[in-house]
């Protein structure tokens, strides 16, 4: 179904209206609802969208550059290609969108939920997800570089083929999840739970599984160089892991 495109006008009008319904916890003006509408195309940086109705809005290869999505709802919405840096997603809610391709550094998505998410070849560095939600999202091909993924659940999420270097994941969920084929360096996984998880085929070097629970980790045909396992749960067939490198 195609989405109905919004006018420059109109959009500045709602977002002035927007703009007063925040300042005015809600006495003035309104809370913007733009569900289903086609935004792409539109200079969005440093736009305030917090806890607006975004629901299925297209924003393909907009230039979202530090505009403000806290706490909005874009379940379904789509960001193809967008220019997200430095946006703020904290405590939003993505579940379903598609963000396939997508420039995200330095975008704060902290506590938000971004279930099933489409997110293959979209480049994370220096991005925050302390605490978000990704479970069964698709993160084929992403590049992770100073990522900060602390506490956050990747349960389920494919992250075949993606490249994760210097990247914190420090009690992180990443039961279930799908590893193989990655390119892992210089990153954290200190207390994360990685139980069931696919690392078959991954290049991991020089990285820390510090107490991280990897009971029943495949890693068949990985290469394993200078990588901290002391006090990792691992099963009795991944134990020569242990000394691999």
């Amino acid at each position: 179904m195609q989405k109905r495109k919004i006018e420059k006008d109109e959009l500045a009008a709602v977002l002035e209206d927007h703009r007063k319904w925040l300042e005015s916890s809600g006495e003035r003006g309104a809370k913007a609802d733009l569900r289903g509408r086609d935004l792409s195309g539109h200079n969005l940086q440093q736009a305030n969208f917090e806890r607006a109705n975004l629901e299925g809005v297209d924003l393909y290869r907009t230039n979202c550059r530090t505009a403000n999505f806290k706490a909005a709802n874009l379940c379904g919405a789509g960001m193809v290609e967008a220019d997200l840096q430095w946006a703020i997603f904290l405590c939003a809610d993505l579940r379903d969108a598609r963000l396939e391709r997508a420039s995200l550094h330095y975008a704060n998505f902290s506590k938000s939920n971004l279930s099933r998410a489409r997110m293959q070849n979209v480049f994370l560095h220096n991005a925050y997800f302390q605490e978000a939600t990704l479970e069964s999202a698709d993160l084929r091909g992403a590049s992770f570089r100073f990522t900060q993924m602390d506490k956050a659940n990747l349960r389920g999420a494919n992250l075949s083929g993606a490249v994760i270097a210097a990247t914190k994941m420090i009690g992180a969920d990443l039961s279930e999840s799908d590893l193989s084929n990655t390119q892992i360096t210089m990153s954290d996984f200190e207390n994360a739970t990685m139980c069931n998880a696919r690392l078959n085929h991954a290049h991991v070097l020089k990285t820390g599984f510090h107490m991280a629970d990897m009971r029943g980790a495949d890693f068949i045909d990985s290469k394993v160089e200078s990588v901290d396992f002391g006090n990792a749960r691992l099963s009795r067939e991944n134990r020569k892991v242990k000394t691999a490198g």
